[in-house]
């Protein structure tokens, strides 16, 4: 068990819309609520917002020994692969006493497809229903594919059609040109399916796509564009337990697919270990 006196830093992307960042600082305070007082805890946002996670994990230093980096995003690209090792290694410079462990992101954790199981329809043999998981978008092969191996295994608990793949940007297949090829007779109901943590222009522009396919498609049935789920209470239940579980054991598992930095790929990760 660590016994030194740990705080946490949650490691968040950021938005050009503020409406994103709002909602990361209330999903963040909910998030503080379940945490109690048991540890001192701060956010950084990566990009787009301040406090920057160098101001954040600069403040929280002061006050602790021990750091725990959580990065709040939902697959392992470049944010998580590289920058947070960026993160580690300027601090480790700042404050060369100071012990720091880190977490993964949460997209492939099973808790998701359980809390999205609630907030999307349930199936309903008598409706042919067409659902489309949308993404962002990553130049990370593994970060795209966990996507797909999210959506596999949502089909295997909730059943019904197998659901389609795409994105908002960076990669193919685009959303726009999904609902393009997607003919309107064939069903009764659409379901986009962002797999996104807040609000923002990519959620407007999803929801825009679907409100334009029944224009341009003269579509008469029901279109459902679910929520971003980063201040679901499942989601936050289940953030703080993976908190709870690396402060205390000081580890985290690897995430499902390989860790590739821009330098080769790693071999090992101790995590209470300093990275170098």
């Amino acid at each position: 068990m660590i016994r030194k006196k740990w705080g946490v830093l949650l490691v968040v992307h950021g938005s050009p819309d503020n409406r994103g960042n709002l909602h990361a600082l209330e999903a963040y305070a909910r998030l503080k609520e379940r945490m109690g007082d048991r540890v001192p805890m701060a956010l950084g946002f990566i990009e787009h917002a301040t406090p920057s996670v160098d101001e954040s994990l600069d403040l929280l230093a002061r006050e602790v020994e021990g750091v725990a980096l959580v990065p709040f995003l939902l697959f392992d690209a470049g944010h998580s692969k590289s920058d947070m090792s960026a993160y580690i290694r300027r601090a480790q410079r700042l404050h060369p006493d100071l012990e720091i462990i880190r977490d993964w992101a949460f997209g492939t954790d099973q808790q998701i497809v359980t809390l999205l199981l609630e907030i999307l329809p349930p199936v309903d043999p008598a409706i042919r229903e067409t659902l489309v998981l949308v993404g962002r978008g990553s130049l990370d092969a593994n970060a795209n594919a966990s996507l797909f191996y999210q959506g596999r295994r949502l089909w295997e608990r909730r059943k019904g059609s197998l659901p389609l793949f795409s994105f908002i940007s960076v990669t193919d297949p685009r959303l726009s040109d999904l609902l393009e090829s997607l003919e309107p007779d064939r069903q009764d109901r659409l379901v986009l399916l962002p797999y996104f943590l807040f609000e923002g222009v990519l959620m407007d522009r999803i929801r825009n796509l679907g409100a334009g396919y029944r224009e341009k498609k003269n579509f008469s049935g029901e279109i459902a564009v679910t929520p971003p789920f980063g201040d679901h209470p499942a989601f936050l239940d289940h953030v703080a337990d993976r908190i709870a579980r690396l402060l205390l054991t000081g580890r985290t598992p690897m995430p499902k697919w390989p860790v590739i930095y821009a330098d080769g790929p790693v071999e090992h990760l101790t995590l209470t270990e300093r990275e170098s």
